[in-house]
C-alpha cells in the first residue's frame, strides 16, 4: 500500500502531456518497467508485491475520436486479484477504506465523485489527472485518467442517458 500511495503522489505531481511519450518518464519516476513499447497497448510492470503487477496503458488508435497516441488512462492493482472467493470481500473493503484515506491525506482534496454499484469507488478531479480508486469482489485498483478522456466519457454517458429518457417519455405518451 505504501508504494501505491507513492505512485498516486508521483502521478499527481507528474507533468502529464497525456501522450504515449509520457510513459517512459512516468515509469522511471515510479520504478516501473515499460514493456511492449510501440504496441497498440503498451504495458507497465509495477514493483508491487501482487499477483498481477502488470498494467496496460490505453492509448488512442484510429478510429478513436482522439489523436493517435493520446494516453487515455492506465490502471494498476493495489491488491492481489482474487477470483471466485467471496470470503475476501471484507478484507478488500478494509484495504480500500484504508487506501482511500491515505490517498485523501496525500492529495489533500476531498473526492469529487463516488459510486457504489456494481463496484465501490471514489474519484478525485485533480489539476492534471482524474484519479479513481475502486474495490470489487476481486481486487482494489487505481485508475489514472486523462481529464479530456474523462470529460468525453461523461458526455457520452450524458447523451445515452438523455436518449433513454426521451425513449421512456415516448413510451409513456403511447
Amino acid at each position: 500500500m505504501d508504494r501505491a500511495v507513492q505512485v498516486v503522489r508521483a502521478a499527481n505531481e507528474f507533468e502529464w502531456s497525456w501522450t504515449a511519450e509520457d510513459l517512459p518518464a512516468f515509469a522511471a519516476s515510479v520504478g516501473w518497467t515499460l514493456v511492449d513499447v510501440g504496441k497498440e497497448y503498451p504495458g507497465l510492470v509495477t514493483d508491487f508485491e501482487v499477483n498481477r503487477p502488470d498494467t496496460t496503458a490505453f492509448v488512442s488508435v484510429p478510429p478513436a475520436p482522439f489523436p493517435r497516441g493520446q494516453l487515455n488512462h492506465l490502471d494498476f492493482d493495489v491488491t492481489d486479484v482474487v477470483l471466485d472467493d467471496p470470503d475476501v470481500k471484507p478484507a478488500l473493503n478494509a484495504v480500500f477504506d484504508e487506501f482511500v484515506q491515505r490517498v485523501f491525506e496525500t492529495v489533500r482534496q476531498r473526492p469529487t465523485g463516488w459510486w457504489v454499484e456494481p463496484t465501490r469507488g471514489l474519484r478525485w478531479d485533480l489539476s492534471s489527472l482524474v484519479l479513481e480508486v475502486t474495490v470489487s469482489d476481486r481486487s482494489v485498483w487505481v485508475g489514472l485518467i486523462n481529464p479530456a478522456y474523462q470529460q468525453w466519457n461523461e458526455e457520452i454517458a450524458r447523451i445515452v442517458e438523455q436518449q433513454q429518457e426521451d425513449e421512456e417519455d415516448e413510451e409513456d405518451e403511447d
